[in-house]
C-alpha cells in the first residue's frame, strides 16, 4: 500500500510544502502511523555516509521506502506485536 505521508527537511524538521519542495526533497524525516517521525537511513561507502531512500522509526521498528519519482511511501516492514 502506498500513501502520501507527512514529510520533513532539514536538521530543524522544516515541514515540506510545494513552495519549499525544491530546497529539501528528499525529506531527512516522514509521519510514522504511529505519530513519530522516521528517519532517512544512511550507509557508509568508504569514509563517507550516503542517504537511502528507507525510513526507520524508532519508536515502533516500521521501515518505509520512498518509492523513486514520486513523494508516496510504502510499508515494508511492520513489526506490530501480533497475537
Amino acid at each position: 500500500m502506498t500513501e502520501e505521508r507527512n514529510c520533513y527537511g532539514g536538521q530543524w524538521k522544516v515541514p515540506i510544502t510545494p513552495y519549499n519542495q525544491r530546497l529539501y526533497w528528499p525529506p531527512k524525516w516522514v509521519q510514522c502511523d504511529c505519530g513519530e517521525l522516521a528517519q532517512q537511513g544512511r550507509v557508509r561507502k568508504s569514509e563517507f555516509f550516503y542517504p537511502t531512500e528507507f525510513y526507520h522509526c524508532k519508536n515502533c521498528q516500521r521501515t518505509y521506502q520512498l518509492i523513486t519519482g514520486t513523494s508516496r511511501f510504502v510499508l515494508v516492514t511492520d513489526d506490530e506485536k501480533k497475537d
